[in-house]
């Protein structure tokens, strides 16, 4: 599914249509109120404030009924959840018990659950791909080797660093892929979240040069044009050829000279 992204984002550069730098509408919910607000809306634009800034301590049994739901079910519906479920149980039948398998059969499973994922994001369905690949990075970091002791005897769960190089691969491709996702969502924080998980995971070469394009992408539509400068710019000399990378180069380092030479023009009226 990258391949098919890859020409999305080449052709909407060369179209010019990319995303505003500017600060989303949805932040001008937030804006204080007026000098001409009432004192009924000035309190309860406090009361909204005061919820957002509420911590874990002082949710209500109900807020925290909500946000293990959140947990659960992620950004779907009960239906869509239903329908998830149904469609990984076609796309990935087995007769055998996660418990009874092999620490290999394992692996496979993580890797087709995570390919279940790909099949949800060429149809679209970029919320059941995410979910499909969270819960692969949750089942590789605590049940893949659940009940199962290092030389010494220490259970892999309860190592700090109990991942195995093939566990790091399918999260960092997973990561990969949920800022693939959230880009096509314009979640923009969510798009650099993702990435520098994936980051964290060491990966080099095409891979790494990807992850750091996705993360260009968000950045530049975040209006942070000198981290999206340093990003591609390092995508680009990872992957010199990739024609999405280099057309994205080209739209930020425009934007990046423009933004060093008002520096410049800045300084000079200094002195």
């Amino acid at each position: 599914e990258e391949e098919e992204e890859e020409e999305e984002e080449e052709e909407e550069e060369k179209t010019g249509n990319t995303r505003s730098m500017g600060i989303d509408d949805g932040d001008a919910n937030t804006a204080s109120p007026s000098a001409s607000a009432t004192t009924e809306e000035k309190e309860k634009e406090k009361e909204k404030e005061k919820k957002k800034k509420k911590s874990p301590a002082d949710w209500t049994k109900e807020e925290i009924r909500e946000q293990a739901k959140k947990a659960i079910m992620g950004n779907l519906t009960k239906e869509e959840e239903e329908e998830r479920s149904r469609r990984n149980k076609d796309l990935l039948p087995s007769d055998k018990n996660l418990g009874f398998m092999t620490i290999e059969e394992k692996y496979d499973f993580a890797r087709k659950y995570k390919d279940a994922g790909n099949v949800f994001f060429k149809e679209g369905r970029y919320e059941f791909a995410i979910k499909n690949y969270t819960e692969t990075i949750t089942y590789l970091r605590h049940g893949l080797r659940m009940g199962e002791t290092d030389e010494n005897g220490v259970p892999y769960g309860a190592r700090a660093t109990g991942l195995d190089d093939e566990a790091k691969a399918i999260i960092a491709s997973c990561c990969s892929n949920m800022a693939a996702c959230a880009l096509k969502l314009s979640r923009y924080e969510e798009v650099i979240k993702h990435a520098t998980s994936a980051l964290d995971q060491d990966i080099k070469g095409g891979a790494k040069a990807k992850v750091l394009f996705r993360r260009s992408k968000a950045k530049h539509s975040l209006g942070k044009i000198e981290e999206a400068y340093s990003d591609i710019s390092e995508a680009k000399k990872i992957d010199e050829g990739d024609k999405a990378i280099q057309a994205h180069y080209n739209v930020v380092v425009k934007l990046y000279r423009d933004i060093k030479k008002q520096e410049l023009e800045a300084q000079k009226t200094l002195w």
